[in-house]
């Protein structure tokens, strides 16, 4: 039934109403854009996440996680959540906007969270009440959209205005060409520009988050982790060979989304009456997906509650769409591939220098607002090897 609504009948599906009501945030951009439009932008947008494109981005990580590390002290008590966000967030900002903006670019994240406040703190029907309302949430998160918009009208008039020779993704969006020769509009490229940000680092800053958690309360694997970052890395800093060579840190990082997933429910409304699975869906019901609960499904995991990235062997065989962290189909996240690279090398540098503790007992609980968040952070104590 997830293979009717995400492939085979997916043009009769729209994303649903509380993702809809993001679009002054988000646009046209591929979160939310549709049909051949949607279509279009994808295929231009597909190049700029060409594994072949990838390599530019590993010192960037590999310099701004070391930056973060340098200034942890031993015992102090630091949110693991804020710190991988702000680490993300400038990652993110450098890649796309390129390392002159990037500040500034970071900055705008403060509004893109109160976008995510927003969505958090309105419930039902609220989510709905449109912007002009002036309920507190709704008065930051307008501010928030100027902001950005302001911002990244600037940087792509600065960036047209000199000769370009930059190799950010920015520079990739207002390079790129569809079929007829045209290159994307003022207003496409900021749509995939903030599209590209929000993915680029809220997701893998919550899979980073949810790792450290579930490393701390299994001190095994953490070790293992360790060991391997140590015979991989060494004292060095991580290149992009060795991605694939960080295999436990990566299967550490799949059983984390499994359990924890990041994206961990998607909405669609059939835009006509339609049967799926043999149940007869009216125009306009919301239809749920749910990592969470596939992940979680005893008939596809053994132990499916424990914590086990062993389970990821080569010979794991799952039925498609039972395991979906970037969603699937068509419309599975463009930015796989370098949400992977960010989390691979991040783990395995933290994971180098020091050690996975928790500042108290009490467990995190999930929040599931857009994205599955830790309710109150995950305070953790700093502990060198």
């Amino acid at each position: 039934m997830i293979e009717e609504v995400l492939v085979r009948k997916r043009l009769e599906f729209i994303k649903n109403g509380p993702i809809r009501a993001q679009r002054r945030l988000f646009g046209k951009g591929l979160l939310i854009n549709e049909g051949e439009s949607w279509a279009k932008q994808r295929r231009l947008t597909q190049p700029a996440f060409h594994p072949g494109n990838l390599a530019p981005y590993v010192p960037v990580i590999a310099e701004r996680t070391s930056r973060m590390l340098d200034s942890w002290a031993e015992g102090e008590v630091r949110d693991i959540h804020l710190e991988m966000k702000n680490l993300l967030m400038g990652i993110v900002a450098e890649c796309l906007f390129g390392p002159t903006v990037a500040p500034k670019a970071a900055e705008i994240g403060e509004a893109i969270e109160g976008a995510m406040d927003r969505y958090a703190a309105r419930r039902g029907a609220a989510r709905l009440v449109p912007d002009w309302v002036p309920l507190p949430e709704s008065r930051r998160y307008v501010q928030g959209i100027r902001d950005i918009d302001e911002f990244v009208s600037e940087t792509v008039a600065a960036r047209r205005a000199v000769a370009n020779d930059r190799q950010d993704l920015l520079s990739m969006l207002i390079s790129a060409r569809d079929e007829s020769g045209q290159p994307m509009s003022q207003g496409q490229i900021r749509d995939e520009a903030i599209n590209l940000f929000v993915g680029g680092f809220d997701t893998p800053a919550l899979a980073l988050s949810w790792a450290w958690y579930l490393l701390a309360r299994h001190p095994a694997f953490a070790e293992r982790i360790a060991a391997e970052a140590d015979e991989i890395l060494g004292s060095g800093q991580p290149v992009l060979a060795d991605l694939k060579r960080l295999e436990f840190t990566q299967k550490v990082l799949k059983e984390s989304m499994r359990l924890y997933p990041p994206a961990w429910i998607l909405g669609r409304e059939p835009v006509d009456d339609v049967e799926i699975g043999g149940v007869a869906i009216p125009r306009g019901t919301i239809v749920l997906i749910s990592q969470w609960v596939m992940h979680r499904d005893g008939r596809f995991f053994d132990r499916p509650m424990q914590f086990d990235p062993d389970r990821w062997r080569d010979s794991l065989e799952l039925p498609r769409f039972v395991y979906f962290p970037f969603g699937a189909g068509p419309r599975v996240c463009i930015g796989a591939a370098f949400a992977t690279l960010e989390c691979t090398f991040a783990l395995a540098m933290i994971a180098q220098r020091f050690r996975f503790e928790l500042s108290a007992s009490t467990p995190v609980v999930p929040q599931p607002t857009m994205t599955l968040r830790p309710k109150g952070g995950v305070p953790s104590r700093i502990a060198r090897r």
